[in-house]
């Protein structure tokens, strides 16, 4: 993605993106078999970040790249693996050849993207003949299940005015000239890793999460001592419970894909 479509300073987040974020295994296992994933593909994640699932789809395919506006990203991720092939670069100008790919897939990106027809249309022009994509994001009524808004509520308007909803992804997937498009909800899935109600206290923890770039101090400070006096009291335990209740229904987020004709 180039910086004008990312206003988010990932830059700065980078350096502790990975205390709240990690692969998820369910995530792995549908990408797997949605871009039917060999030990002969070759795959493009789109907006990798720090690499964890470059990292982990590596371990089944033959190779797997990774792009990313955000050069910092680009270091941790080139740090913690080595071995892969990482590049700083635009989204919606990828520097590779016409059909170069045999799958690509892209964890909560395109939210960040603001030409997400040209997005998805580079995504296709590098994918080979019958090849799919898969883009990973959060329906509107998953997000207003997170418990978290509770406490920053502002976070749910601004993150559904920037967050097209899953039937919206299948048509731009459709306008862009995929077909065979889907629409998977994973249901074990989470956004965040390792999230307890006390994390949301921690700075670093709220850092490497963008909704939280998109807040005011106010709108953090006013959240937080609401948190801070629910966990006191013992009453965020009935929160958390009404709002997994929710997402058991609607799922923590959704898998969009297509292939290309």
């Amino acid at each position: 993605m180039v910086k004008d479509n990312c206003p988010i300073g990932y830059d700065n987040i980078s350096r502790i993106y990975d205390v709240s974020r990690a692969a998820n295994v369910e995530t792995v296992e549908k990408l797997v078999r949605l871009l039917h994933v060999s030990s002969d593909s070759v795959l493009l994640d789109l907006g990798c970040g720090t690499g964890n699932y470059t990292a982990s789809l590596q371990q089944v395919a033959k190779s797997v790249m990774g792009i990313d506006i955000s050069i910092s990203m680009i270091e941790r991720a080139q740090a913690k693996s080595p071995v892969l092939q990482f590049i700083c670069g635009d989204v919606t100008n990828l520097p590779f050849n016409s059909e170069t790919f045999d799958g690509a897939f892209a964890i909560q990106v395109l939210h960040h993207v603001k030409k997400k027809e040209i997005f998805l249309m580079e995504a296709r022009r590098v994918l080979r003949k019958n090849a799919y994509i898969v883009i990973h994001s959060c329906s509107h009524r998953q997000m207003q299940a997170f418990w978290f808004y509770h406490y920053f509520p502002k976070g749910v308007e601004k993150d559904i005015k920037r967050t097209p909803d899953v039937g919206e992804i299948a048509s731009l997937l459709e306008r862009t000239g995929f077909s065979n498009i889907g629409i998977e909800i994973c249901y074990h899935d989470v956004v965040v890793a390792h999230e307890t109600p006390e994390r949301y206290l921690d700075k670093n923890y709220r850092d490497g999460i963008s909704t939280f770039t998109l807040l005011t101090k106010d709108d953090i400070e006013l959240g937080c001592e609401k948190l801070q006096k629910d966990i006191a009291s013992g009453a965020v335990e009935s929160t958390v419970q009404q709002y997994e209740a929710k997402v058991a229904a609607v799922g923590g987020s959704s898998i969009i894909y297509g292939r290309k004709n």
